[in-house]
């Protein structure tokens, strides 16, 4: 009996087209982006607070968590969004976005990795 090893990178097609389509403009989301996803932790609420200031663009290459408190008004590029994550962006007048929307925006952010 032959035993195939697990795949360990993006299966996803969607995550490959995003990956290809920003790489020469973020060559790091990009690199992250085809990580296995256990090795692609979540960003929390207090790590976007503090490493941004108000009306900035943060850039999530994984999930983006709900846990601690936002405390400016942000927008947010995510391959996926917690529920309170988004309730909580939303409530301080941001915007959750998902990250195939940066390739069309071509905005300039921060990169919370």
């Amino acid at each position: 009996m032959i035993i195939m090893p697990k795949p360990t990178g993006p299966m996803n097609p969607l995550v490959i087209e995003i990956a290809s389509g920003i790489r020469k403009k973020y060559p790091d989301v990009a690199r992250h982006l085809t990580r296995p996803r256990r090795k692609k932790p979540g960003v929390n609420m207090n790590k976007i607070s503090r490493s941004s200031q108000d009306n900035d663009v943060v850039i999530v290459p994984g999930a983006c968590l709900g846990e601690g408190s936002m405390e400016r008004k942000v927008t947010v590029y995510a391959m996926k969004f917690s529920s309170s994550a988004r309730k909580k962006i939303e409530a301080k007048g941001g915007k959750c976005l998902p990250l195939s929307q940066l390739m069309k925006d071509g905005a300039k952010g921060r990169i919370l990795i």
